[in-house]
């Protein structure tokens, strides 16, 4: 599927969507490519507010002690993931958003159809 088509869909659906790059240059780190129009709407944040994974993991979790118990949690559901031998993880989390109001999100991710390099990220909210 072409990239613009792609993200052109994206900004059809009616629950918050991005799309993340891996940096060659840091492995740890995804740049972030694509925020849909629900995204922006609900949690306020734009691509230059977030623009990589490091930056999002600031805004959405401000809190270090949690940021920390996300991380940790992230890794336990991508090694089940594994295990399973699916590319989808899935967790629910409180997400920070640029009003600085904490609201419930289930997150899930999952393999981009337009590459390798890039993963699609969904945020269904919860309360």
């Amino acid at each position: 599927m072409e990239k613009q088509q792609y993200f052109a869909f994206l900004d059809s659906l009616p629950l918050p969507a991005l799309i993340a790059k891996q940096m060659p240059e840091d492995e740890l780190n995804q740049s972030v490519e694509f925020l849909n129009q629900a995204f922006i709407n609900e949690l306020g944040y734009t691509t230059k507010d977030i623009p990589d994974k490091n930056r999002w993991w600031e805004k959405a979790y401000p809190d270090l002690s949690y940021q920390k118990v996300v991380a940790n949690q992230w890794e336990l559901e991508l090694e089940l993931a594994t295990e399973r031998g699916s590319q989808v993880i899935s967790m629910d989390v409180f997400i920070t958003n640029k009003k600085n109001q904490e609201k419930r999100y289930r997150v899930i991710t999952a393999p981009s159809p337009i590459g390798a390099d890039f993963a699609q990220v969904y945020f269904i909210y919860l309360e």
